[in-house]
């Protein structure tokens, strides 16, 4: 059973019923397995507890062996690493202890993986288990390290044990001891599991919807955000990709979405990403802390998000003082001509100026433009996989031209209130020039064009034997309101038609995928056909192309996609779930899209999808979201849908607003009216304002659609 920071396994066998919780602790670094054995039996039984781990203490275990370092002190209860060849953190130690044993209890243990498992043996079947061997106390440094404990006793039958496995680091010795020692406590570790499932309670349950969709309300009430916090934003590790690193577009994204649990987590996490920016104004692609260490890059969608994204805070909360908050800049050698990347570790610099800076140093730098008045790609955009489209300087990005295109759009508006005269008008000029561009150079006719090559050939184009439509660019001309009104539907129901596969229950990036074609677009073309970016599903892509559909107004198609896309619909049967492959309470980067791999899932947990599937189901779909002191609703939903409801519990603790939304005509968008508190309410342009007060009360919305002529 998988819960909000914990889980549990319970196996039953031989009259051996066995229950095992696994957690962190809310505060303390330390992982806690609680281990419950209970014999059911008319009989003794002697029983061996083992508990393994390898040892790493690096980047790969095979590397990193050699300078591990392992002490057992003369109780055996503790083992001690440490590896002092690791540069960031040579002067910690890590530690495994176990605790609850009985006075005729015998524990022993090995710091050696050859000792554990044995010679020609594996994991499967490791030589101390099926041998039933005991561990010997091995503790000789600079060979294969692991840290492994055997507990062998006595179980009487009906009666039960509990045993308490911790892992955890510290600075020090001293402090090790201390979580230790707190921890092997039977009540402060089953205190420590109550803490954190409060501690997700509380943190998951500001925002709870109730829709007709049940998968949609599972994930968007708790999973979602469980994800996008604890995996994405803290721990940024996963099974598909165990870095820690920030991502510099990832981790903003992400905390877009943390906004409606906490704006604070927003607002800090653009602080610390203006701090990575080059005074150039280009920015680390990715970093590891405490260091700094990362790719300096020419992926040219980066350093955007932070205008994005900060754009998106001032509006959800009023708070303009963001903009004059300051931060510093960083400084490293530049990349050569032929240099996509490099890996360095920059310098901070003394230099310090405002967000608002940092935010237009960012705009300016990829105002750059090629021969067809569009932007250049660089070494990528959002899709890194296009890493050779604009390898000689010369390819140019459609995307990238209508994320610019908002971004200015924002920024204007921040330039005029600062006065900053010369600027505003440059980025509306700017902004208005690259609207035709895009509506001339970027349209194909039917949808628009993904991107041009250094030498003028198109991408994502119907002349295209491979890629010729690609989702991200049809979806961008919708969200940034660059497209034409004749050319945004024409797009949508282009990409709708090559894209959206109900057969296969997924939404390509773009189709057909590249295998043959001469063109070289960049490390995409080496995933197998339908795999990853290279036209399987990439979920990020997915999500927008649905965020168009429902602020099109056609909320019928985007919440039925919406349902499609969802992880637990995937599982809902045994075929399914042996299609899928991956876990269906969380949402996975990506879902293949060829044979024979077509949907199946891949790279769960780790991806900034949940945090848009978020974003999309709330602010798209249900149509909630902040604006300064206000709810802002504008719904586009199922027709097939007779009502919602949107429970927001403010930060105060006891103010609540209860939103309920009728739909008896079966419209999927509209005029809402209704009552709050009494007080009439009437939509605008078919948004309604609801004005928030923090007075520890109830506040009740009923309200209702109805058709734009009704009165």
């Amino acid at each position: 059973m998988h819960g909000f920071g914990y889980t549990r396994f319970e196996h039953e066998y031989d009259e051996l019923n066995q229950q095992l919780t696994q957690f962190v602790d809310e505060n303390d670094p330390v992982k806690i397995s609680i281990l419950r054995i209970q014999n059911r039996g008319l009989e003794e039984r002697s029983l061996s507890v083992f508990r393994y781990a390898d040892r790493v203490l690096g980047v790969s275990r095979n590397r990193s062996s050699r300078t591990v370092i392992q002490d057992v002190p003369d109780e055996s209860s503790t083992i001690f690493a440490r590896n002092y060849y690791n540069n960031e953190f040579a002067g910690r130690v890590v530690f495994s202890s176990v605790a609850g044993t009985g006075e005729t209890d015998e524990l022993s243990f090995t710091t050696s993986r050859r000792s554990f498992i044995g010679r020609n043996r594996s994991m499967s079947e490791p030589a101390s288990v099926a041998l039933r061997q005991i561990l010997l106390g091995e503790k000789d440094p600079g060979k294969d390290p692991c840290a492994a404990f055997q507990v062998r006793m006595v179980l009487p039958p009906g009666e039960s044990r509990e045993l308490i496995f911790i892992e955890g680091e510290a600075e020090t010795d001293s402090e090790a001891e201390a979580l230790i020692q707190k921890y092997s406590d039977q009540k402060s570790a089953r205190n420590s599991l109550e803490n954190i499932q409060r501690f997700w309670k509380s943190k998951l349950g500001k925002i709870t919807i109730n829709t007709p969709d049940e998968s949609l309300n599972l994930l968007m009430n708790g999973w979602l955000m469980y994800q996008n916090l604890s995996c994405r934003m803290w721990a940024r590790t996963a099974y598909y990709q165990a870095g820690g690193a920030y991502g510099y577009r990832d981790q903003l994204q992400d905390s877009a979405a943390a906004l409606y649990l906490d704006p604070e987590i927003t607002r800090k996490q653009i602080l610390l990403h203006a701090e990575k920016q080059f005074k150039e104004g280009d920015v680390l692609h990715w970093w590891h802390p405490p260091t700094g260490r990362g790719i300096r890059s020419k992926i040219s969608d980066d350093r955007l998000w932070l205008p994005y994204v900060t754009d998106f805070y001032i509006r959800s909360t009023g708070d303009l003082s963001i903009l004059d908050e300051k931060a510093p800049w960083i400084t490293a050698r530049k990349l050569e001509e032929y240099e996509h990347e490099v890996y360095l570790n920059p310098e901070k610099l003394d230099d310090q100026d405002t967000v608002y800076e940092h935010c237009c140093r960012a705009i300016d730098i990829t105002l750059k433009f090629g021969e067809n008045g569009l932007p250049l790609i660089g070494a990528g955009d959002w899709n890194d996989g296009m890493n050779r489209v604009g390898e000689q300087g010369k390819g140019e990005s459609v995307w990238l031209g209508f994320f610019i295109y908002g971004i200015l759009n924002r920024f204007r508006e921040f330039a005029q209130k600062r006065n900053d005269s010369e600027r505003a008008e440059r980025y509306k000029k700017t902004a208005e020039n690259l609207r035709k561009k895009l509506n001339s150079k970027g349209w194909d006719g039917n949808w628009y064009l993904r991107a041009f090559y250094d030498d003028g050939t198109p991408l994502g184009s119907s002349e295209n034997e491979e890629c010729r439509i690609d989702a991200i660019s049809q979806s961008w001309a919708v969200i940034t309101g660059a497209a034409d009104e004749s050319k945004a539907e024409k797009a949508l129901l282009s990409a709708e038609k090559y894209l959206v596969s109900e057969q296969d229950r997924i939404i390509r990036l773009l189709t057909p995928p590249f295998d043959a074609t001469e063109k070289n677009p960049g490390y995409i073309k080496g995933y197998i056909p339908g795999v990853r970016e290279n036209g399987g599903q990439y979920t990020h892509a997915a999500l927008w192309l649905i965020k168009a559909l429902a602020e099109k107004g056609m909320g019928d198609k985007a919440a039925r996609y919406l349902n499609m896309i969802n992880p637990v619909n995937h599982g809902a049967n045994p075929e399914g779930v042996q299609r899928f492959k991956v876990e269906p309470y969380v949402i996975s980067a990506d879902v293949y899209g060829e044979p024979p791999l077509t949907g199946m899932g891949g790279w769960s947990w780790y991806t900034g999808s949940a945090g848009w599937f978020y974003r999309v189901g709330l602010e798209s779909i249900l149509g909630f979201s902040y604006r300064e002191n206000s709810i802002i609703l504008k719904p586009s939903i199922s027709s097939e849908w007779k009502e919602f409801e949107i429970i927001l519990k403010l930060d105060d603790g006891d103010t609540v607003y209860r939103i309920c939304v009728k739909n008896p005509e079966g419209l999927e968008t509209g005029l809402l009216t209704g009552k709050i508190d009494g007080n009439k309410l009437v939509s605008e342009n078919k948004t309604l304002i609801i004005p928030i007060e923090k007075d520890g009360s109830e506040h009740v919305a009923d309200l209702n659609m109805k058709k734009e002529h009704d009165n």
